[in-house]
């Protein structure tokens, strides 16, 4: 049993069954409570299901901080306050996944061996997901790379990559939830109008433009986040003017999804990415 919480400023603990943070007991990472919505009619049994949304998830850290004397007891714990501060948004890492959190509390148990102090923590977390730690990347239309060592160049040449033929791609997103994902489309030359359609929904999404070999456009379909930016080298600017209006910033559901890319003009110039982290129920 092993957690690690990074803070905002990039500060990290880890707490463990071993010194000098003892890790005793984790809790709220496998159950989350849910808010179900009905409607009653007058003198109607039971009720009508209209939807349900998860609450915040609550996980609670107890344990305690082991020191050889009551000096490293109290450096201890002040470097264990500063990491946890309610001031300052985190990032909770356990069993290879990461969930964003803020400190709802943090302090020690009143002990008469001031070496051995209890600790307790509780994180909120607004999202109740628990996410991959790194982002998955899917390339729908690239290039594959065929230069390889010993190299031999014949006299009736050779080639150094080939266009992936597929305008389609399935997408398998092993989380237990829709996600939402940024789409990177990249110009290799003039292109026109690119898109890229979910071919189980209908949804898609069409950018109104022509893109310059070299021009890069960014679209997030997270939820609370949608988004579309124009990225040249480090300067970032909104696009969102550029969007079509019947596009739709879809999710990708759980399992299989099923994705083409176009364009109104020179397909073959464009290079379409995503990326991605699969969301868990709990850990």
């Amino acid at each position: 049993m092993e957690i690690t919480y990074i803070n905002a400023n990039g500060k990290s603990i880890t707490l463990k069954q071993s010194r000098p943070y003892f890790l005793k007991k984790i809790d709220g990472t496998g159950d989350i409570r849910q808010t179900v919505n009905t409607f009653k009619a007058p003198d109607q049994d039971g009720a009508f299901y209209i939807s349900s949304t998860l609450d915040m998830r609550n996980i609670t850290l107890e344990g305690t901080v082991i020191a050889d004397t009551p000096d490293e007891a109290y450096a201890r714990r002040h470097s264990f306050l500063q990491i946890f501060s309610p001031k300052v948004n985190g990032t909770l890492l356990y069993r290879e996944r990461q969930i964003s959190c803020v400190v709802e509390e943090a302090g020690f148990t009143v002990s008469t061996r001031q070496r051995i102090p209890g600790f307790f923590v509780s994180l909120l977390c607004p999202s109740p997901f628990f996410e991959t730690q790194d982002e998955v990347r899917e390339e729908l239309a690239s290039w594959i790379p065929m230069f390889e060592f010993e190299l031999g160049i014949p006299e009736s040449g050779m080639e150094f990559g080939m266009r992936q033929p597929s305008q389609i791609i399935t997408v398998d997103n092993i989380g237990d939830v829709s996600c939402g994902c940024e789409i990177v489309f990249r110009a290799l030359g003039t292109v026109t109008n690119p898109e890229l359609l979910n071919m189980d929904t209908g949804g898609y999404i069409r950018l109104l433009t022509t893109m310059s070999i070299g021009d890069e456009l960014r679209v997030y379909t997270h939820f609370a986040g949608k988004r579309v930016v124009s990225v040249d080298g480090s300067t970032i600017t909104n696009a969102f003017s550029l969007l079509d209006t019947g596009s739709a910033f879809f999710q990708l559901a759980a399992g299989v999804n099923t994705l083409r890319y176009d364009a109104s003009v020179n397909m073959e110039l464009l290079e379409v990415s995503i990326y991605y982290r699969p969301q868990f129920l709990g850990v």
